[in-house]
């Protein structure tokens, strides 16, 4: 049995069914924004090298060296360290579409947020070259994950399923079962399991 299935099954509600599971693409990944975000970054890097020799040899005052710091924070995160959070966050996500609800877990704790097919009213993809790619519920910005690899001013809390593999695939099985009505038990269940982690 795929192993992404045993770790679904204990949040699966009665009448519901896995049809499909999977997770983001692995690895280091460069989005399309790093042609801009690479060099700036190098750039405030420099900046951020300068501004600090000047703060250490004229010895300033505190806030100009809370910016000199500040400054080169922002450079350090943008050349390095924002690339190892998303490796860390994408190998923790897996996802789980049955007849009734779209699931996440996330993060070494395994959060679970759910989203049932009723309530998705509109579904959108973006592919890549090789076949992977992100499909976008409701009206979320399809230019913010195609840029960053990430979704930015969602409106809900299950946004999309981000760089899975075969996306087309999961869109047709996606699109097929959106019209399928939700039983007004399991409907009751997912309320009450999102207002407890609401809480």
């Amino acid at each position: 049995m795929d192993p992404l299935r045993q770790v679904f099954l204990p949040y699966l509600k009665e009448g519901e069914t896995i049809l499909w599971t999977g997770s983001p693409k692995r690895g280091h990944l460069l989005r399309d924004a790093d042609i801009i975000l690479i060099p700036f970054s190098i750039i405030l890097l420099g900046f951020a090298g300068i501004i600090d020799y000047i703060v250490i040899a004229y010895r300033a005052s505190l806030p100009y060296q809370v910016i000199a710091v500040s400054f080169a924070a922002a450079g350090i995160y943008m050349a390095g360290i924002r690339f190892i959070r998303d490796y860390y966050r994408r190998k923790h996500i897996c996802y789980c579409i049955t007849n009734q609800r779209v699931l996440r877990l996330s993060g070494r704790r395994r959060k679970l947020v759910t989203l049932p097919l009723r309530n998705i009213e509109r579904l959108d993809k973006s592919e890549e070259k090789d076949g992977s790619g992100f499909i976008l519920f409701g009206n979320t910005n399809p230019l913010w994950p195609w840029l960053f690899g990430k979704f930015y001013f969602a409106s809900q809390p299950l946004p999309g399923l981000e760089l899975i593999p075969e996306v087309n695939r999961v869109f047709v099985l996606l699109e097929k079962q959106i019209g399928v009505e939700m039983s007004q038990p399991l409907l009751d269940q997912v309320r009450s399991l999102n207002q407890q982690q609401a809480n």
